[in-house]
């Protein structure tokens, strides 16, 4: 997963901040094409956590990745204590393989640990509000203050979102983009 979008939109919500814009000039090349895959993909981002809990654990984390060979989902989970990335093909749904997480991947591992979130309801709830698909999310903060940074591919960026559950509810709130053209 990308670590700027991540550090970009933790900011944000840090900060309070409502709208935030990066240059366009400055935007990773993988990005847009990570943004087209996630727009043309058959399985969802929710349907790709989905499968990959299926095998055991929950999800903190989830991403889009593109290489020159290819596309594919990764979910990061929490797999019997062990930090794991699942990776799922975005057009059939398949397992592609899986392999144990580390550095940024791990981070966050515990953040929904003992609250009500869930990463594939929060994806649900900031697709829903940014009308786009997730192509990115990230858990972080712990428990009942937990909350899940998800970035939506839109027609003309990138859109940052902060969901969180309070008293049961979910909350979004639109955190900043990162503008592609």
């Amino acid at each position: 997963m990308h670590s700027r979008h991540i550090i970009v939109a933790a900011i944000a919500a840090t900060l309070g901040v409502a709208s935030l814009q990066a240059s366009a000039a400055t935007q990773d090349p993988s990005e847009h094409a990570e943004a087209m895959a996630t727009r043309h993909a058959a399985i969802s981002p929710t349907r790709a956590v989905s499968i990959a809990e299926k095998g055991g654990g929950t999800a903190y984390g989830f991403g889009m990745e593109s290489e020159h060979n290819g596309h594919w989902y990764e979910v990061d989970l929490l797999r019997h204590g062990q930090p794991t990335i699942v990776r799922i093909d975005p057009d059939n749904g398949h397992v592609l393989g899986s392999s144990a997480a580390h550095g940024e991947d791990a981070a966050g591992a515990h953040a929904l640990d003992g609250g009500s979130l869930k990463l594939g309801a929060a994806i649900a709830t900031a697709e829903r509000e940014g009308k786009g698909p997730a192509m990115e999310a990230t858990a972080m903060g712990s428990g009942a203050k937990a909350a899940v940074i998800v970035d939506i591919a839109v027609a003309h960026g990138i859109d940052h979102y902060r969901v969180s559950s309070q008293g049961g509810q979910m909350h979004v709130v639109k955190i900043a983009r990162d503008p592609t053209e």
